[in-house]
């Protein structure tokens, strides 16, 4: 019984601990800083004549994807933005979901400056 209640404490201590290190950004500050990261990776697909880009970045025990449409130039339309950790549910932004909206501020998992170069 002693075991099961330390591996209890334990695991109340990590959630505490994780939500207390919590940050709030939008989603055009994540999206700003997978494409200015420099571990990030980057895919290119062209389909029926429109190229898309698939970014994926991992920051200690975080997952950042995002995917965009090219448009003219080289501009860039964010179609999707996910920010998945093991401890939590993703966090996701559509730009097809009407509720969706790249300004809002959403709580993440830590994005610290020593990890990641992003503005507050």
């Amino acid at each position: 019984m002693f075991k099961s209640w330390k591996k209890w404490m334990k695991q109340t201590a990590n959630t505490l601990i994780d939500r207390l290190q919590r940050e709030k950004h939008s989603f055009s500050d994540i999206a700003r800083l997978i494409r200015e990261h420099p571990d990030t990776s980057v895919s290119e697909k062209t389909w029926l004549g429109l190229t898309y880009r698939f970014y994926s970045l991992h920051l200690d025990k975080v997952a950042l994807t995002m995917e965009t449409k090219k448009t003219k130039g080289n501009d860039e339309h964010i179609l999707f933005i996910a920010v998945s950790s093991s401890n939590s549910a993703p966090i996701v932004y559509r730009s097809y979901d009407e509720n969706s909206d790249l300004h809002k501020l959403v709580t993440t998992p830590p994005l610290t400056k020593e990890t990641a170069p992003i503005s507050q």
